[in-house]
């Protein structure tokens, strides 16, 4: 379902305040993290499907995805939504916007 060949690569946000990138194993933290040595454990709360991480004073955002093998696209999807609305947030939250427009929200 998910290619294992993935590489991580860093994404910036549309308006530049937070690099971002999703990861699916320790191995991918560690290689986003070499020459940083802030890399934290895959996954690290206990039990869950995935989570969001953030480095630099907020400014780096590793989403992480464990195992989707037994996992129904939709919820691979579900997942990554979730996910990626935390760093909406936290992208809002380093603009200073509280209660964005709904036209700059769909950005």
């Amino acid at each position: 379902m998910v290619n294992s060949n993935y590489v991580p690569e860093w994404y910036m946000s549309p308006f530049r305040h937070i690099q971002y990138t999703l990861a699916r194993n320790q191995l991918h933290m560690d290689l986003l993290f070499d020459d940083m040595e802030e890399a934290d454990q895959f996954l690290s709360i206990d039990g869950a499907a995935a989570q969001v991480d953030y480095y630099q004073k907020g400014t780096y955002a590793v989403v992480q995805l464990g195992d989707t093998s037994e996992r129904d696209l939709i919820e691979v999807y579900g997942l990554l939504l979730h996910e990626s609305v935390h760093v909406w947030q936290r992208i809002r939250k380093l603009m200073g916007e509280r209660e964005p427009s709904s036209e700059f929200e769909a950005y």
